[in-house]
């Protein structure tokens, strides 16, 4: 996943076609998948180009999408692993404790005694829970997103605390 806070969020990345009219079945990044249905356009890769969207729905755990001058299976294909964008500005509005894997980039790994850990390196999506990538020190830990593992998390000071079990040996 594109990692750092940007003026850009990324919510999807394209797995293949769906059928032989061009849908694009998208892996989401999102815990709101039914946004895609209010696009008018999508940013697409890291150079950002930009699709009208002309349609989108549900299908099982994943978005089928319908973008302007991409009709077949060959030129999905051409796009197939890249990143879908949207501008910040777009982004949906989040409950209390939710927060977007963009903001989570940088944030700083404590130990319950004060040591650093390391810095969060990336997001995961395991499917039952997400993993926060925290690298430091030569090392990388895997921390699930959890309020047992994550006993404080500031996004204001961009610190969390992180349990002593998950370490699995003293700081």
């Amino acid at each position: 996943m594109t990692s750092g806070t940007t003026e850009w969020m990324v919510i999807g990345r394209i797995s293949g076609a769906f059928g032989i009219r061009g849908e694009l079945k998208v892996e989401l990044f999102t815990d709101y998948p039914d946004r895609f249905k209010a696009l008018s356009a999508i940013f697409v890769g890291q150079e950002r180009q930009q699709y009208d969207v002309v349609g989108a729905r549900r299908h099982k755990n994943m978005v089928l999408l319908r973008l302007a001058g991409v009709d077949s299976p060959d030129s999905v294909d051409t796009l197939r692993g890249q990143e879908l964008f949207v501008p910040r500005s777009q982004s949906v509005t989040l409950k209390k404790d939710e927060y977007f894997f963009e903001d989570m980039i940088g944030v700083e790994a404590l130990a319950e005694s004060g040591a650093s850990i390391g810095h969060v390196s990336d997001v995961l999506r395991t499917g039952s829970n997400d993993v926060f990538v925290v690298r430091g020190s030569g090392r990388e830990i895997l921390v699930p997103a959890t309020r047992e593992a994550v006993q404080e998390l500031d996004l204001d000071v961009r610190r969390m605390v992180v349990a002593a079990w998950v370490l699995q040996e003293p700081l």
